[in-house]
């Protein structure tokens, strides 16, 4: 079933469920910059908001198809992101969260089919104090990647269970870290992607958020790299451990 989570800043409550049939009334979006967070819509849902708020053909064409391959879309007015957000799991490691994103410096709209609303992953001042849209997007972002680096830094998954091996590749660890990493990789070329082409849509404040989510992404990456060079080679176990040691320590600081 759908859900519909508005947030906005401001002295209104921060947030509140709405109903399609009210989205489907234009005056009933506030005017302050807004989210809205839609679990799970129907292509109905879709329509009533692409007429409400007067989607361009172009716009409405990208909100409307189905998943794709990650990436973004500059149509002047909206920044339009098909992506996914990582997310712990203690059997996998990770799993992929398809969100569709649509960004404007009125508001931001969040398409998935997670059963929690992205507000949750978010702290109180996060979601009641945002002026710019493009900040919340970067506060989402944030959050996203600082779980998988709490759920790397947790004593489950402090030692990981695997031994060296001369033929890491039939281990299906092996294979689902090779992919996190392909993922890590894809999401700091999306971000720079998105940086560069909308730019209007951010603050100058929040170049220094581009580069600290950069920046963690890099370390997982790098501290994959060290786990997949360890499954291969009995002599990296040192280079492991100092990885690991930099990004528990780059979590500690995060959390401060």
């Amino acid at each position: 079933m759908a859900r519909i989570i508005l947030v906005t800043s401001g002295k209104r409550r921060a947030v509140e469920n709405y109903t399609a049939k009210t989205l489907a009334r234009p005056e009933s979006y506030p005017t302050a910059p807004f989210w809205l967070d839609l679990l799970s819509p129907s292509e109905r849902v879709l329509c009533r908001i692409a007429n409400a708020l007067k989607f361009d053909p172009r716009v409405q064409r990208a909100w409307l198809s189905p998943p794709q391959v990650p990436g973004f879309e500059d149509f002047g007015d909206h920044l339009f992101i098909q992506t996914s957000l990582l997310e712990p799991s203690r059997k996998n490691f990770f799993i992929h969260r398809d969100i569709k994103i649509l960004l404007s410096r009125e508001y931001l709209i969040t398409v998935h089919n997670a059963r929690t609303p992205l507000h949750c992953l978010l702290s109180s001042s996060h979601v009641s104090g945002f002026a710019h849209t493009g900040t919340l997007l970067l506060s989402i972002l944030d959050s996203s990647i600082n779980r998988v680096m709490e759920s790397f830094c947790s004593e489950e998954q402090m030692h990981f269970p695997f031994s060296p091996d001369h033929m890491p590749q039939k281990n299906p660890l092996w294979w689902r870290l090779r992919n996190f990493r392909a993922v890590l990789l894809r999401d700091v070329n999306l971000l720079h992607g998105i940086a560069v082409a909308g730019g209007r849509f951010f603050g100058p404040d929040d170049k220094s958020s581009f580069e600290s989510i950069r920046a963690r992404i890099h370390l997982l990456s790098d501290v994959t790299t060290r786990f997949l060079s360890r499954m291969g080679s009995p002599g990296r176990g040192a280079d492991y451990a100092d990885a690991q040691e930099n990004l528990v320590n780059a979590t500690s600081i995060g959390d401060r």
